[in-house]
C-alpha cells in the first residue's frame, strides 16, 4: 500500500456540492483504501509536500489522433495574418507523397483576410495536401487532392468560383468526405502514434480519461479502434460517431454518437441557426431532417443505448431537443441512460428548462468562449453583440438542474482541464461563469457520469480507482486555477506521469 501524506487532498462531497479536503489518501493496489489514514507497517509512505490532489481530470471531447498529429510543427495555430499562413504553409513537413496540417483560424486574423489555396497551390501543387480549418468544418486541398478525392459534383460543399471552378475550399458534406477519405491514406502506424503523443499530452494536464470521437470508419474498424484503445496509457472512452446504436450493441459500448452533426460550426458559418448570421451569411442548414432525428433517438432508446448528437447552432438545439421531447415526453429515460448533447452553444432558456427535465447531459467546452467570445471576437463577427452574451451560459445550465460535463474538442481548443476550468470562471457571457467548485466538478464528478464511470472513478473516495492529479498550487486556498501546474498524474494506482 501506498500512503500519499502531507497533501491537500480534496473529495467531493454530493450532499454539499463542494469538494472537502483531507490530509491523505491510502492507495492499495489500483483503488483507494482510506483517507485521513495515518502511516503504519506495510505501508509506503510518500511525503507530497503540501500539494493539492484532486480526481484526475476528464475531457470529454477529444480528437484523439488529430490531437496527436498537429501536437508539433504541422500546426497553424500561431498564424495570425494571410502573410503568415503562407510562410506557414511553406514550411509544412510531408510524409511522402502527403501533406495535412490542420488549425488555421482565419476569423481571428488581424489583417481581415480570408485563407484560400494558393499557397497550397504554390508551395505543394505537386502532392496529395488537406488543410483542415480550426473547427474542423472547413478543409482546403490543392487540384491534385481535388482530382484524386473524386467527390462528386451533387455533393453538397463544395466552394466554386465565379466560373464555377472548385476553389479547393469544401464544407458540409464535402468537407467529411475529403477528410474521412485522406485520414483513412495515412498510414497505420503515423495515426497510432499520433494517437500515443495525444495520450502522453493528456497525462502531462493530469488527464486520465478521455472521450475519443471516432468518425468515418466501419464496423471492422471501430471493432479495431475499440480494442487498440484499451492499451493507451489513458483510459479511452470510445465515441462512435454514428446514428445507429446496433454499433454500440455489437461492441459493448453504453452510447453512441457525439460527433453526429446536426449542424456545423459558428466559425465556418455553418452551425444552424434560427436567426441569419450577420453580414448576410444565411443560416446555416441542418444536417439531418426531423424524422432522422427522431429515428436515432427512438430507436437508441429502444436499444438501451444512450444517444449523443453534435448541436450547436439554436435551430440545431431546438431540432435536438424536439425530438428528444417526442421520444421521451418531456421526461427522463426510463431506461435511465443518459443521452447527451455535444458543445449546446446557443440554448435559449426553453431548451435549457428541456435538458434538465429530461436528464440530458451536456458535453461543453468553456474555452470556446474564451477563444471567441470577447467584445469584436469571431463571436460579435458571426452573431452581433446581443448574441454572443448569451452564449454557453453554462452557470444558467447548471442552476437550472442540467449536468455539464467538461472538454476541450482538443485540436479546436488544448487538451488542458486547468484552462477550461480558469475559463469556466471567468466567463463573461450573460449565466456563464461557475465558481471553482462547480468548474472543478465539470471535469470529474459529472465527467465520470457521462462515461457511465461514477461508480469506478471521477472522485477521490474509498472503493474508487485511484485516478488523480497532484497539482503544485491549491486552488481552493488560491480561489483560482490559474497558474496551477500537473505535477503528477496517477491512473488505476500506478503513478503514470511526473513532471
Amino acid at each position: 500500500m501506498v500512503l500519499l501524506d502531507n497533501a491537500r487532498v480534496y473529495r467531493y462531497d454530493a450532499a454539499s456540492r463542494r469538494f472537502v479536503r483531507h490530509d491523505s489518501v491510502l492507495i492499495d493496489g489500483v483503488r483507494i483504501a482510506a483517507l485521513d489514514a495515518a502511516p503504519g507497517a506495510g505501508i509506503e509512505r510518500i511525503d507530497m509536500h503540501g500539494a493539492a490532489i484532486v480526481p484526475a481530470f476528464t475531457d470529454c471531447h477529444v480528437h484523439l489522433a488529430e490531437t496527436g498529429y498537429y501536437s508539433r510543427e504541422r500546426s497553424l495555430a500561431g498564424v495570425r495574418s494571410y502573410r503568415q499562413f503562407e510562410a506557414a504553409v511553406a514550411r509544412l513537413p510531408r510524409d511522402g507523397d502527403m501533406l495535412y496540417s490542420g488549425q488555421y483560424d482565419d476569423a481571428s486574423w488581424e489583417d481581415g483576410r480570408v485563407a484560400d489555396t494558393a499557397p497550397l497551390e504554390r508551395h505543394h501543387g505537386d502532392v496529395l495536401a488537406l488543410l483542415v480549418r480550426i473547427d474542423a468544418h472547413q478543409c482546403m486541398v490543392n487540384r491534385k487532392t481535388f482530382a484524386w478525392l473524386g467527390i462528386d459534383a451533387s455533393v453538397p460543399g463544395i466552394e466554386r468560383d465565379e466560373d464555377g471552378a472548385p476553389t479547393g475550399r469544401l464544407f458540409l458534406d464535402a468537407n467529411w468526405a475529403a477528410q474521412n477519405r485522406f485520414i483513412a491514406r495515412i498510414p497505420r502506424a503515423a495515426r497510432h502514434a499520433a494517437e500515443r503523443r495525444a495520450s502522453e499530452l493528456a497525462l502531462s494536464r493530469g488527464v486520465a480519461h478521455l472521450h475519443a470521437q471516432l468518425l468515418g470508419g466501419t464496423l471492422a474498424s471501430y471493432r479495431e479502434d475499440v480494442e487498440r484503445l484499451r492499451a493507451e496509457p489513458v483510459k479511452i472512452y470510445p465515441k462512435i460517431c454514428e446514428p445507429d446504436p446496433s454499433i454500440a450493441r455489437q461492441l459493448g459500448l453504453p452510447f453512441i454518437g457525439g460527433d453526429v452533426f446536426l449542424d456545423g460550426s459558428l466559425g465556418s458559418c455553418t452551425a444552424a441557426l434560427l436567426q441569419p448570421y450577420e453580414g448576410g451569411r444565411g443560416r446555416g442548414q441542418l444536417r439531418y431532417s426531423d424524422a432522422e432525428v427522431v429515428a436515432f433517438f427512438d430507436a437508441s432508446e429502444r436499444a438501451g443505448v444512450a444517444a449523443g448528437v453534435h448541436a450547436i447552432g439554436d435551430a440545431a438545439i431546438d431540432q435536438c431537443m424536439r425530438a428528444w421531447e417526442r421520444v421521451l415526453g418531456g421526461r427522463p429515460s426510463p431506461r435511465g441512460l443518459r443521452h447527451f448533447i455535444e458543445h449546446f452553444e446557443m440554448p435559449t432558456r426553453e431548451h435549457i428548462a428541456l435538458a434538465a427535465s429530461m436528464q440530458i447531459l451536456l458535453s461543453m467546452q468553456p474555452r470556446f468562449q474564451a477563444t471567441w467570445g470577447q467584445p469584436g471576437g469571431m463571436y460579435d463577427d458571426r452573431l452581433g453583440a446581443a448574441r454572443r452574451r448569451a452564449m454557453n451560459p453554462i452557470r444558467a445550465i447548471l442552476e437550472a438542474g442540467a449536468t455539464v460535463c467538461g472538454g476541450s474538442d482538443s485540436p479546436v481548443c488544448a487538451l488542458d482541464p486547468i484552462e477550461g476550468m480558469h475559463a469556466a470562471m471567468n466567463a463573461q457571457a450573460r449565466g456563464a461563469s461557475v465558481g471553482l467548485h462547480e468548474a472543478l466538478a465539470l471535469y470529474t464528478v459529472h465527467a465520470a457520469r457521462l462515461g457511465y464511470a461514477e461508480r469506478e472513478t471521477g472522485n477521490i473516495e474509498p472503493g474508487l480507482r485511484a485516478d488523480l492529479a497532484v497539482l503544485d498550487l491549491d486552488p481552493f486556498e488560491r480561489e483560482t486555477f490559474e497558474g496551477t501546474i500537473v505535477l503528477q498524474t496517477w491512473v488505476d494506482g500506478e503513478l503514470r506521469y511526473a513532471g
